[in-house]
């Protein structure tokens, strides 16, 4: 660790500037490590599901062993062990929701400075974005900072409340899914989509939520899918298809994710070194990197219309 690096720590004094971080996959799982190898260490870390074989390809931390273990609770602890050099780092997880942390451990969003939000769904990142923005008085107001990633390409963005645009603001730049007629998926169905499409139309709910039921209705659905692609000549319809259709999943890569959480921290510290000032800030980053490798980052205008923003 070079000099300038020990100046700029102590100067912003990241050791001491207590951060949340909301969501802890693959993206959230690589914006601890740079937050750690920035000289962060008061980390409060949130997270309400548990570990899958699925996550252990793109998120470091977690192995075989950790299976069905709570995601906070598995990555404080390999984090706090595997980075005990890192002198004065306290790591909490909480196993919660984001709609009822706050109220459920008796914490305020004021409690942070930032707000570090690697949420995967749109109605928790605008959970979040309601609770930052509707703090009693702008002083009370932490910095929020989303991030996500979608195959090879992703985003990062800063939200000063009071004078940059929230996320609400944008609730436009969300890609809304796909609706097909029933009638024409049903009696005239073209693509293996519009056959899953189908399948998952009539496929009845199970009243229990886990995770081998999870499984079991992607595998039945599938089925259901084939046998209807089947009759009408469809090829295509795959097990692989049939669950980023159903799950809305999209190929996750962890270069992706690493290229993301970097630049949301370097926007925080950007911010607290005093940089980042709302009316000279370019406050969206847009990472391209599906037909090579392409950057941009621009300023999002408040929506005079949002809710939170145009009071």
């Amino acid at each position: 660790m070079n000099s300038e690096y020990k100046t700029l720590e102590k100067d912003i004094g990241l050791a001491y500037c207590k951060v949340l971080l909301v969501g802890v996959g693959g993206i959230g799982t690589e914006i601890l490590r740079c937050l750690i190898f920035s000289g962060f260490r008061r980390i409060d870390i949130v997270d309400y599901d548990y570990v899958e074989v699925s996550n252990i390809s793109r998120q470091l931390f977690f192995n075989l062993g950790d299976e069905g273990k709570s995601k906070v609770h598995v990555l404080a602890a390999k984090a706090t062990n595997h980075f005990k050099s890192a002198k004065g780092l306290e790591i909490k997880p909480f196993h919660s929701d984001i709609s009822d942390f706050f109220s459920k451990f008796n914490v305020n969003p004021s409690d942070y400075k930032i707000i570090f939000s690697a949420l995967d769904n749109i109605y928790a990142r605008r959970t979040l974005n309601s609770i930052v923005m509707t703090q009693s008085s702008p002083q009370a107001y932490p910095i929020l900072l989303d991030s996500g990633t979608e195959g090879f390409n992703g985003h990062s963005r800063i939200i000063i409340p009071g004078e940059t645009s929230c996320y609400e603001c944008t609730m436009g730049l969300n890609v809304q899914d796909a609706k097909f007629p029933l009638c024409e998926i049903k009696k005239f169905p073209r693509t293996p989509i519009h056959c899953i499409a189908y399948a998952n139309f009539i496929y009845e709910e199970d009243e229990q939520d886990n995770q081998e039921c999870k499984n079991h209705k992607i595998l039945k659905i599938y089925q259901l899918a084939h046998e209807h692609a089947k009759s009408f000549g469809i090829q295509g319809v795959t097990l692989e298809l049939t669950k980023q259709i159903i799950g809305n999943i999209f190929p996750t890569l962890l270069s992706t994710n690493t290229i993301i959480a970097s630049s949301v921290v370097s926007q925080a510290i950007q911010y607290l070194r005093g940089s980042g000032q709302a009316r000279n800030l370019k406050n969206y980053f847009m990472y391209y990197g599906q037909t090579g490798i392409y950057s941009s980052c621009f300023e999002i205008h408040k929506d005079k219309n949002c809710i939170f923003c145009k009071i």
